[in-house]
């Protein structure tokens, strides 16, 4: 009989270090300070090629607050001069991925293509449920027009989101559940597109 009762132990035991193998690890799947530009034929198979008129300053321009505190969030001044593409910006609590299209001469475009990409800081299993989190100002130009948010995990679209402009300010978000597992330090990339003088930001992405 104690033989019996010590084989159910064990076998509960290896049961429960299994299961707790397969335990998802919920929190930030990104950190917003870490983002680097991507080569753009990385994500054709999402959003397509650029078109022939895309560019994007990738160079802050005049802008004493670069380069950025490492790991950390920037905090402009009202009177900041700097015009910049993407930069890893404090809003309230959260930093905040935010990628601006305009130039201060609206003739001219600051980023009107940018796909940004890092690893992903924890493995997603299948059936995770990942939320992403983003936000767009008042589009304003050009009119009409369209503009795109696109977020990708490895080889799966999580956030497509495509507006016309003009378009009030809009907080798109998206559930996305992962249909098979994959590992910490997986691609994941940022995808806006936009010719005009707009606002887009990334605020968060994590596994729920």
């Amino acid at each position: 009989m104690p033989s019996r009762i010590a084989l159910v132990f064990c076998c509960c035991a290896l049961w429960s270090c299994d299961s707790s193998s397969t335990v998802s690890d919920p929190g930030p799947l990104v950190d917003n300070t870490q983002w680097v530009p991507s080569s753009s034929d990385k994500g054709e198979p999402f959003y397509g090629a650029p078109p022939d008129d895309a560019e994007c300053e990738l160079t802050p321009i005049d802008c004493p607050e670069f380069p950025w505190p490492e790991d950390e969030c920037v905090e402009f001044e009202p009177t900041s001069t700097c015009i910049v593409s993407f930069v890893p910006e404090c809003l309230d609590s959260f930093t905040v991925l935010s990628v601006y299209t305009r130039m201060p001469d609206d003739r001219f475009n600051l980023c009107n293509w940018i796909t940004l990409e890092q690893p992903s800081l924890r493995a997603i299993r299948a059936g995770d449920q990942v939320e992403v989190r983003a936000r767009h100002s008042a589009l304003t130009a050009p009119v009409p027009g369209e503009a795109h948010m696109t977020f990708v995990i490895g080889d799966e679209v999580a956030l497509d989101y495509t507006v016309s402009i003009p378009s009030d300010f809009v907080f798109p978000k998206a559930t996305w559940t992962a249909s098979k597992d994959y590992p910490a330090g997986t691609p994941l990339f940022w995808h806006v597109d936009n010719h005009g003088s707009n606002e887009y930001m990334l605020i968060e992405v994590r596994i729920l």
